[in-house]
């Protein structure tokens, strides 16, 4: 029997930009390949963006495209995303980064201490 489609609530958000993501793991060499110390992959650029609020939705795509591929054990990775102004719009530079150092670098700035942290994912959040 066919299953059914997936239920709207599940549905992933557009824009879908895994390949994009996946293309900075790429760009830098594959999966591994990111610099030793700070566990940045490859910077890419997406340009020609009309106004801030579409810079805005393209960064909030790739963070959830990120977490999308880390929880789908496809790639293990964060993102890293800002929208700068550039001469013909707005443009958003972004770079994926290894898990494991992001982890690392939050433990060595912050403590092991998780209420000292800027976000405990594993916090509860009031109802």
């Amino acid at each position: 029997m066919p299953r059914s489609p997936v239920p709207e609530w599940r549905r992933r958000k557009e824009p879908i930009v895994d390949d994009w993501v996946l293309a900075s793991v790429q760009q830098a060499g594959g999966p591994g390949k990111h610099h030793p110390e700070t566990g940045h992959y490859a910077t890419l650029l997406i340009t020609g963006l009309a106004d801030r609020a579409e810079a805005e939705e393209y960064v909030r795509a790739l963070n959830r495209c990120a977490l999308y591929l880390h929880r789908a054990k496809i790639a293990d990775v964060g993102m890293s995303a800002k929208v700068e102004q550039g001469p013909a719009g707005y443009v958003v530079r972004f770079k994926a980064i290894d898990k494991t150092l992001a982890r690392q670098h939050v433990l060595q700035r912050y403590g092991p201490d998780r209420s000292k942290w800027p976000y405990d994912p594993r916090r509860r959040t009031a109802p």
